[in-house]
C-alpha cells in the first residue's frame, strides 16, 4: 500500500506522465511529417505527370499539391502548438484520403488513408480524439457506399476498373470495419501499456528522488552530528587539558563559543563555604536586540542561575521578542551541584533537543574538569605546605647537626689552592645565592687559578660548598663544566643527607634503646631506694654528664635531709 507521500506525489507523477506524453507524441509529429514531406514527393510529381497528359486531372491534381504544401508547412513551423499541427496534419490526411477514395473507390488507396487516420489520430492527440476519427472514418466508408449505390461515384472515377455494387462494398466494409477494430483495441492496449508504464517508470524515479533525497538529507543529518561530536571532543580536549581553575573556565567558555556557536557562554561556580554564586568565567558578550538595561539582563541571569543550582534542573528559555534566549544547566559531581553553565543563543535562535543532549553530556565533563583542577590545587597546597614543613625540619636538623659538630668540616685533594681571601668571598657568595660562582683566583708566587665554587644544595638549603681550581692555562670553566659539577653537587647533597639521616636513627635508636634497658630494671625491684639507686647509675652513665641527683620530695624540704648519694 502506498504510504501518504507516494499518495501526495501521485497527482505531480500523473502530470509529469502527460507532459512526457505530449513531448513524445510531438517528436513523433515532427518525424512523421518530415518523412511525409520527403516520402511524397514520387507520388505527388506522378499525379503532376498525370494531369499534364489528361488536363482534366488538374483540379485533383492542384488539391494534392496544395495538401503536400500544408504538410511541408507544418513541417517547417515547429513553433506552432502541437496539438494543432496533429489536427492540421490529420485534417489534410482527411481530405486526402476522401479524395483518393473518390478518385479510386475500392481499387484506391482511399481506405488505407481511412485505417490509418484513426491510428494517427490515437497517436498524435489522444484515445478520445482516435474513437472519434474511427467514427468519421466509418462514417466516410458508408457514404462512399451511398454515393456508389445511386450512381454519384461513377463521375468521379479515374480508375474503371471498380465495381459498383452494394454487395462488394459491404464485403470490403466488413474488412475494412473488422481491420479498423482490430487496430484501434491494439493500439488502445499499447497506449495503454505505454501509459502505464511511463507512469510507473515516473514513479520509480520520483521513489528514487524521494530516496535520493532522504538519503541526503540523512548524510547531512550525519555529517552535521559528526562535525558536532567532533567540536565537542575539542572542547573536552580543551577543558581536560588544563589544571589550572581560573585558565580552565577561561578556556572551557571560549571553546564552546567557538565551536558550538553561541552567542555567549557563562560559568558561575558556589562557594563551598557560604553558598555564594559567581560568575567566573565568560566568553561573549550579551547583546540583545530588546531595549533593557544590562544591569537588569544580569540581574536575571543570576537569578536563573541560582534557581538551577539549587534545584538541580536545567531551565531552558527559548528567545522571543520579551524574553532573551538562555540556557542554563547545572555542573553536578556525585549528585552535589557546584555551579552553573549558561549559554545564550545567536539572535532568535531555537535551543534544538540536540543542542540540550550535547549541553548535557558536555556539562558533566566540564564538572570533572572543574574538581579535577580543585583536587589538583588542594594537593598542590598540601604539597607546598608539606615542603615548607619538611624544609623547616630539615633546617633545624642541620643547625642542631651542625651545632653537635665540633668545628666545621672541610677536606682537600690537591696541591693547587688559591688565596683564602678570595675563596671565603666566593664561598660565602655561593652559599649566599644557591648559584655557582666562577673566578679568578691568586695561587702565590704569581700564579693564577681558575676556580670555581658550587653550592651544595638540599631543598633550597645551602649545606656547604663545592671548590675546584685548575690552572689558569686550562681556560675559564665551561657551561657544561658548570652543570656537571652542580649535578654533582646535587648528588652529594642527597649522599650527605642520608647519612645525616642514618645517624639520627641509629641515636634514636640507641636512645630508645636505652630506655627500654631503663623501664626493664626499673620494673625489677619493688623498693623505692633501689630505684632510685638504679636512677641515678644508669643517668649518670649518659654521654656528657658528669653528675646526676633525685629529689622526691616536696620542693620546700631540704634536700640534704633526705639526699643520698651513689657512690
Amino acid at each position: 500500500m502506498p504510504n501518504i507521500a507516494q499518495q501526495d506525489t501521485l497527482p505531480e507523477i500523473t502530470v509529469e506522465a502527460d507532459i512526457a506524453q505530449q513531448v513524445w507524441r510531438t517528436g513523433v509529429l515532427n518525424v512523421l511529417l518530415t518523412v511525409v514531406s520527403v516520402a511524397a514527393v514520387p507520388p505527388i510529381a506522378l499525379v503532376v505527370s498525370k494531369a499534364i497528359r489528361y488536363p482534366e486531372q488538374w483540379p485533383a491534381a492542384l488539391v494534392f499539391l496544395a495538401i503536400y504544401l500544408f504538410v511541408i508547412g507544418l513541417a517547417v513551423f515547429r513553433r506552432l502548438e502541437p496539438r494543432l499541427r496533429a489536427w492540421g496534419f490529420l485534417v489534410v490526411g482527411y481530405a486526402a484520403g476522401s479524395l483518393a477514395f473518390a478518385r479510386g473507390g475500392l481499387a484506391g488507396d482511399g481506405s488505407m488513408y481511412l485505417l490509418a487516420l484513426p491510428m494517427l489520430t490515437m497517436i498524435l492527440v489522444g484515445m478520445r480524439s482516435g474513437l472519434i476519427m474511427t467514427g468519421i472514418s466509418v462514417f466516410t466508408f458508408a457514404a462512399f457506399a451511398f454515393t456508389a449505390q445511386i450512381g454519384w461515384l461513377e463521375r468521379w472515377l479515374v480508375r474503371l476498373d471498380n465495381s459498383l455494387e452494394l454487395t462488394d462494398w459491404v464485403s470490403k466494409g466488413t474488412t475494412f470495419a473488422m481491420l479498423l477494430l482490430a487496430m484501434i483495441v491494439l493500439q488502445w492496449f499499447f497506449s495503454r501499456f505505454h501509459t502505464q508504464t511511463l507512469q510507473a517508470s515516473r514513479e520509480r524515479t520520483a521513489e528514487l528522488g524521494q530516496a535520493h533525497a532522504l538519503l541526503q538529507k540523512q548524510t547531512e543529518e550525519l555529517s552535521r552530528r559528526a562535525q558536532r561530536f567532533e567540536a565537542l571532543a575539542r572542547i573536552s580536549r580543551d577543558t581536560t587539558a588544563l589544571l589550572e581553575l581560573e585558565n580552565l573556565l577561561q578556556r572551557t567558555v571560549a571553546s564552546i563559543k567557538e565551536q558550538l556557536g553561541f552567542e555567549a557562554v557563562a560559568v558561575y561556580l558556589a562557594d563551598e563555604s557560604d553558598g555564594e554564586i559567581s560568575l567566573r568565567a565568560m566568553a561573549g558578550a550579551l547583546a540583545p536586540a530588546l531595549r533593557i538595561n544590562a544591569a537588569e539582563v544580569r540581574l536575571e541571569q543570576l537569578e536563573v542561575v541560582t534557581q538551577v543550582i539549587f534545584s538541580g534542573s536545567l531551565r531552558v528559555i527559548q528567545p522571543s521578542v520579551k524574553n532573551l534566549g538562555r540556557l542554563v544547566l547545572p555542573l553536578k559531581i556525585r549528585d552535589q551541584v557546584i555551579g552553573a553553565l549558561a549559554v545564550h543563543p545567536c539572535g532568535q535562535a531555537a535551543f534544538s533537543a540536540e543542542d540540550i543532549a550535547a549541553l548535557q553530556l558536555l556539562v558533566a565533563q566540564i564538572a570533572t574538569a572543574i574538581e579535577n583542577a580543585r583536587l589538583f590545587s588542594e594537593s598542590q597546597a598540601s604539597l607546598r605546605e608539606l615542603n615548607a614543613l619538611y624544609r623547616q625540619y630539615t633546617v633545624g636538623a642541620w643547625e642542631e647537626y651542625v651545632q653537635s659538630q665540633s668545628e666545621a668540616m672541610r677536606y682537600s685533594h690537591g696541591s693547587l689552592q688559591c688565596s683564602t681571601a678570595t675563596w671565603q668571598a666566593a664561598c660565602e657568595q655561593a652559599y649566599a645565592s644557591g648559584e655557582a660562582v666562577a673566578f679568578t683566583g691568586d695561587a702565590g708566587a704569581g700564579e693564577s687559578t681558575r676556580s670555581l665554587a658550587v653550592p651544595v644544595i638540599l631543598r633550597d638549603l645551602s649545606l656547604g660548598v663545592l671548590g675546584f681550581h685548575r690552572p689558569d692555562e686550562a681556560g675559564a670553566w665551561q657551561p657544561e663544566e658548570i652543570a656537571m659539577v652542580g649535578m654533582i653537587a646535587d648528588r652529594l647533597a642527597l649522599a650527605v643527607e642520608n647519612i645525616r639521616l642514618l645517624e639520627d636513627t641509629q641515636r634514636r635508636v640507641q636512645q630508645e634503646q636505652l630506655v627500654g634497658r631503663m623501664t626493664a630494671r626499673f620494673t625489677r625491684s619493688l623498693d623505692m631506694e633501689a630505684v632510685l639507686r638504679t636512677a641515678v647509675r644508669e643517668l649518670g652513665q649518659l654521654p656528657q654528664v658528669s653528675q646526676v641527683s633525685v629529689h622526691v620530695g616536696s620542693p620546700q624540704a631540704s634536700p640534704a635531709a633526705s639526699e643520698r648519694e651513689e657512690a
